[in-house]
């Protein structure tokens, strides 16, 4: 669909210096100066017509086949298990708390609430609150995220917001316009495809490529899910042909010629015969023979009534109870999505306690806590560019260059950290105050206030004066006066 004019204008692509030389687009990982969108394979060359030749569309036809992929090993309970965990730290929010929120450092309030005010609509569009777990999830597994926006040109706003699929889903930076590709029979027939304007699509990944295309941290536990898997759905039919002890039986066939004693032989292995099929999509066991039979048993000849008939047994079940190999695989799966072995595990010998006491946790503890504020970062950063888009088209925000001018000012985050960080800031906080108070008798005389401030407290001089400042409003205002009364009153 084509939009208005005045729609279009509010991010149309400006002109590009001349610069001292320039690299071939096909060679550029990642272009820093565009903020909307990275030079990847999962868009057409630049340097091509629009859908080009067969060739310049197969990595269309191969981002596709990586996303489908990744929702493939998605669909591993293990793996879908650790996605939960890492969606949920993602989304944590307390009671009826915001899950994301905004902060305008902005002097003109007028300004400050006319934008929060589109944030607030955002988020009610969106419907964040019921809808936000499903977002992060889904583009998790994908490992991109593509928003659809509706504009209302009677009311100036954003009617709609949609997350739409981004399986054959592709760019032309020519054009500045997407579209899907539905068939490679269609591919040159541009009258059946619908196009999107660049205004109309939000695009946000994770900042992973290879080989031109767009990938998902799923990536790295592909080959560790597909060995646990493979491990699991032999672990049934191992254990069962190792669970029951196998019987030799040395069936005495005397002088018979060879073709009546393989007769006596079949005979007797009927009495006995049984046999077990294991189904693995289902995971039953089914039983073909009479419950009295048993299983793989082995069967000797022996002539010339030497021993008679016997029957012996091999005890296979020493091993029986091991589990080191699956998990082994299981901590080598969850290892590979990057989350502590702390917070997921099926080993019974493992303490499954987390302690956020900060001597209690360990590097895979801190590494987590650090790819989830990675991974939070992009999200904040997509709902950034739908408020912008916002504020322009709505006419809050006059054009590009404004929002620029304040876009440094305006921080959309997370409510609530997680647990750790919070634990953590709060138990270094008391720590220099407890320094703080250690020094008091030195205050003004070894060493000033000022030093003592910025070291301990990490203050800069702007945060030093405006504490002092609140502190001297608080003194005159009643409210807080009991607070500030001296001992001697």
């Amino acid at each position: 669909m084509t939009l208005t004019e005045t729609i279009k204008s509010f991010l149309k692509k400006e002109k590009q210096p001349e610069l001292s030389s320039q690299v071939e687009p096909q060679n550029i990982i990642n272009d820093f100066n565009s903020d909307y969108f990275h030079t990847t394979g999962s868009f057409f060359d630049s340097s091509s017509s629009f859908l080009g030749k067969s060739e310049q569309v197969d990595n269309v036809f191969r981002q596709r086949d990586k996303i489908m992929k990744y929702r493939t090993v998605a669909s591993i309970p293990d793996v879908n298990d650790g996605i939960d965990e890492i969606t949920n730290e993602i989304v944590f929010s307390l009671g009826k708390e915001d899950i994301i929120k905004i902060e305008i450092n902005q002097d003109n309030d007028k300004l400050k609430e006319a934008i929060e005010d589109k944030f607030k609509y955002i988020q009610k569009k969106i419907n964040i609150k019921k809808n936000f777990f499903n977002i992060v999830k889904r583009s998790y597994i994908d490992g991109q995220l593509k928003m659809h926006l509706g504009y209302d040109e009677k009311q100036k706003t954003i009617g709609s917001i949609a997350m739409i699929d981004p399986v054959m889903f592709s760019y032309n930076p020519e054009t500045e316009q997407y579209k899907y590709i539905q068939d490679r029979t269609v591919l040159f027939n541009n009258q059946t495809d619908i196009i999107y304007d660049k205004e109309e699509i939000v695009h946000a990944d994770f900042g992973l490529y290879e080989n031109g295309l767009i990938q998902s941290y799923l990536e790295y536990c592909i080959k560790p899910a597909n060995q646990l898997k493979t491990l699991e759905d032999l672990l049934i039919p191992m254990r069962f042909s190792r669970s029951i002890s196998r019987r030799v039986f040395n069936v005495d066939i005397g002088d018979l010629p060879n073709k009546r004693g393989l007769e006596v032989m079949n005979e007797m292995q009927a009495k006995f015969k049984y046999k077990k099929f294991y189904n693995t999509e289902s995971g039953e066991v089914t039983n073909q023979q009479h419950i009295t039979s048993m299983v793989e048993d082995y069967w000797f000849a022996n002539r010339s009534g030497g021993k008679g008939t016997t029957v012996e047994t091999l005890d296979e079940t020493g091993n029986l109870g091991e589990l080191n190999d699956i998990l082994y695989f299981y901590k080598k799966l969850y290892k590979s999505m990057k989350i502590p072995l702390s917070r997921i595990s099926i080993d019974p010998d493992s303490d499954h306690s987390f302690n956020y006491e900060s001597t209690e946790t360990s590097k895979e503890d801190m590494k987590f806590f650090m790819f989830i504020s990675r991974l939070r970062s992009v999200y904040c950063e997509a709902l950034k560019e739908i408020l912008k888009r916002e504020c322009i088209y709505s006419g809050t925000i006059k054009d590009e260059k404004e929002w620029e001018s304040i876009e440094d000012d305006i921080d959309i985050f997370f409510t609530n950290d997680n647990s750790f960080i919070e634990k953590m800031n709060l138990e270094n906080f008391i720590k220099r105050v407890e320094i703080f108070g250690n020094l008091q008798e030195y205050n003004g005389k070894l060493f000033p206030i000022q030093k003592i401030l910025k070291d301990i407290f990490r203050m800069d001089d702007d945060e030093i004066d405006e504490n002092f400042k609140a502190i001297q409003k608080e003194e005159q205002d009643k409210k807080y006066s009991k607070f500030y009364a001296s001992e001697e009153e």
